[in-house]
């Protein structure tokens, strides 16, 4: 959801660069020729994290990674804790409805490394995303001060062609 909106604002910076590069086509002219490196990284790490919460949603609604693509977008420390969630899903017999509502930005991206790295700071919010006992189907009461919304700081990097999330670090910490 997220991902679109960024996408379609890097079209009108491309369009505006377009328009200036008339009087100093030195700078802005490998734009022009092709995407900026740098806006298409940004949306393709965006994308991948955009997927690996879909997956992630997909997983916790039946407490079982089984028939998601959660490995594809999940490594190390971002799929260890998505695992150990599913696992106390399971254990507790809940599941979940719904999905977080994202506001995810690129804030460090470094293409020069020898394996390129990004890092997102994100405003998780929580306070639709339903918790089900997985029997019935009602709804399990969460304690009231629990937090809904929060800050995750999130570690991305390219492995071949494919971004991949590597670490989530939730805060405590509202947005």
């Amino acid at each position: 959801m997220f991902a679109v909106s960024a996408c379609s604002s890097s079209d009108d910076n491309d369009g505006a660069t377009k328009a200036t590069s008339t009087p100093a086509a030195s700078s802005p002219a490998p734009s022009t020729s092709s995407a900026d490196p740098q806006t298409v990284a940004k949306q393709q790490v965006l994308d991948t994290y955009q997927h690996y919460w879909d997956e992630k949603a997909a997983a916790y609604a039946k407490a079982s990674m089984s028939g998601t693509k959660l490995t594809t977008y999940a490594k190390g420390n971002a799929l260890g804790l998505a695992q150990s969630d599913l696992k106390n899903l399971k254990t507790v017999g809940q599941v979940t409805k719904g999905e977080p509502r994202l506001d995810p930005e690129v804030t460090s991206l470094d293409l020069q490394k020898k394996v390129p790295l990004a890092k997102i700071t994100d405003c998780v919010d929580v306070s639709t995303w339903k918790v089900l006992d997985s029997k019935t189907h009602n709804e399990v009461e969460l304690p009231k001060e629990r937090r809904t919304k929060y800050v995750s700081n999130v570690t991305a990097e390219r492995w071949g062609k494919q971004w991949v999330i590597l670490e989530v670090k939730p805060e405590d910490r509202a947005c």
